[in-house]
């Protein structure tokens, strides 16, 4: 990946998500980063906020959380738990340009996009799903005029696109949008990837993919649909501690994705130019069928199924030909599996 990062005529940019897998140690962080490098991703991605910049410290039952991975957590306890320290975030970032990751994260408030601009100035940023209506967040970082990925999940056509008004009208220079289902995990049935080329036609903008399901299934089907970034949790293990594990790859999990997200891209022909692609294609054409010589033919004999047929190789006429010339005369001899060509002929 270029470090202009402008995803053009590119593989996949696959981000790997450290989210709260880190269970609270930066040791365990800093592993994640080395294992994002290894499993093949090209950039680590953080959250950044504390809890109080994401909710309130609530009891009410609005703020207990009913069904999925963390049932029975409040708002409040669960970003406690989750969060990523920032002060964790310098050395975080330093581990990164080690491996030569790019580094980056979701704000969650305009006092995050001043921390990580004067902290790591990441080259992009990351506008989580829960997060596309906070207009003054997405104000805040449209300003920076930096590339801004946009998690759609729980937004209709006419959120999105007054999403992207506001972004483009605030100096963002490029949006990709990532289609998201904002279920913890999330299941296959519930993508509807169709959606994928839709917002590329829709949106006049690249799509990736956010996704929260287990196994690698969907980002694969997801770059074949055109998707051109490509975000995944990442996960040294799955004990309780690592918070969002039930839905995240481990290293040779990210891998496999990784490696089959590449495969699939190299398979719809996106690593050629279209005259390779083209040339590509027909390279075999030769073994197709064309009219040839299959008995001797003296200068002035007429042409007939007894001496010319349709047979591999391609080198001869096409066979849409055949019933045009058989009775012309030939202009020379010809040996058999000669291929017969316009020239062999009186017109």
């Amino acid at each position: 990946m270029n470090s202009d990062l402008t995803f053009s005529d590119q593989a996949p940019f696959i981000v790997a998500e450290l989210s709260g897998n880190h269970g609270g140690s930066l040791q365990k962080a800093l592993e994640l980063v080395d294992a994002a490098k290894i499993s093949g991703a090209h950039a680590i991605k953080l959250q950044t906020y504390k809890p109080e910049t994401i909710t309130v410290d609530s009891k009410d039952d609005r703020f207990l959380i009913k069904e999925g991975l963390w049932k029975g957590k409040y708002l409040h306890d669960l970003y406690d738990q989750a969060m990523t320290p920032w002060e964790w975030h310098i050395e975080i970032a330093r581990k990164a340009k080690e491996n030569e990751l790019v580094c980056f994260s979701s704000p969650f408030d305009e006092t995050a996009v001043d921390f990580l601009e004067q902290e790591i100035s990441p080259p992009l940023y990351k506008i989580a799903s829960f997060e596309l209506n906070h207009f003054p967040l997405l104000k805040k970082v449209a300003t920076l005029q930096k590339t801004v990925l946009a998690s759609t999940g729980v937004s209709n056509e006419e959120e999105i696109l007054k999403a992207i008004k506001t972004l483009s009208d605030n100096g963002c220079p490029e949006i990709i949008l990532l289609h998201c289902v904002s279920n913890y995990p999330a299941k296959s049935e519930d993508f509807n990837l169709s959606l994928i080329p839709w917002m590329q036609k829709t949106f006049n903008c690249k799509v990736g993919l956010s996704d929260h399901s287990p196994g690698h299934l969907i980002p694969v089907l997801a770059t074949a649909l055109g998707a051109r970034v490509i975000e995944k949790h990442l996960t040294l293990d799955r004990s309780q501690s690592s918070i969002d594990g039930d839905f995240s790859l481990l290293p040779e999990e990210f891998k496999v994705m990784s490696q089959s997200v590449l495969e699939a891209y190299k398979s719809m022909g996106g690593h050629h130019s279209e005259s390779k692609k083209i040339k590509e294609r027909f390279k075999n054409s030769s073994f197709k069928r064309s009219i040839l010589v299959c008995k001797k033919i003296q200068s002035g004999d007429l042409l007939s199924k007894e001496n010319i047929r349709i047979a591999r190789p391609g080198h001869g006429m096409c066979p849409s030909k055949w019933t045009d010339i058989l009775g012309k005369k030939a202009k020379r001899n010809l040996e058999i599996g000669d291929p017969l060509v316009l020239r062999d002929l009186e017109i």
